[in-house]
């Protein structure tokens, strides 16, 4: 398991490269570790995933499928959603399946000469989106972490929905204490973004 050994492992091609780490012990990344052959996101066995996220630059950077907290260089980052009731909701000690998402931002810069056009990364990003149910409330999650590969600081998307309006804040926590909350006013069904710089 890459995540979970002590090794520097080092991206290859690009910055940072995505990795599955599995239950029995295996992992599954961007490029195969010997042939350096590009492997398939779709073909990774998503019912065997443990952690999934992005190594290189001397870092990793991943989440724990079992209950979806960040991992992000040995610092342990969970959100959490209180209400204005003071409703607890941990969004990040959740059980529920997740859909594992990876994705470049590129752009090219055009010209009118033919030929290949040349592609430059501008982030690289992963995270997971599922469901979050309890005591009738459910929210729908999407937490992203962007890592932009020019002059921008690391930060985390939030795109949170609800089934309910609620008038409540979103907490970002450093290992179980919080380190900034923000006003987060949900309507039923509509979503909510929020772009938190990592700390």
């Amino acid at each position: 398991m890459l995540f979970a050994s002590a090794g520097n492992n080092q991206a290859y091609g690009i910055p940072f490269n995505w990795n599955a780490d599995y239950a029995n012990g295996k992992n599954y990344a961007e490029y195969d570790p010997l042939t350096h052959k590009k492997n398939d996101f779709y073909l990774i066995q998503k019912n065997q995933v443990i952690r999934f996220g992005l190594f290189g630059q001397g870092m990793k950077l991943f989440f724990e499928m079992s209950d979806g907290s960040f991992n992000l260089n040995g610092r342990r980052i969970e959100i959490e959603y209180i209400d204005e009731h003071s409703e607890s909701y941990n969004l990040t000690t959740n059980f529920a399946d997740k859909d594992l998402i990876t994705y470049k931002e590129a752009y090219a810069d055009y010209n009118n000469v033919q030929g290949i056009q040349q592609s430059n990364i501008k982030s690289i990003n992963f995270g997971y989106k599922t469901i979050f149910k309890k005591d009738g409330v459910q929210f729908f999650l999407q937490p992203i972490v962007s890592l932009p590969l020019e002059d921008e600081n690391p930060f985390i998307e939030v795109k949170l929905t609800s089934n309910k309006t609620m008038n409540g804040h979103l907490v970002f926590k450093l290992r179980g204490v919080e380190i900034e909350r923000f006003p987060a006013p949900l309507e039923v069904n509509k979503a909510g973004q929020l772009n938190w710089t990592i700390k």
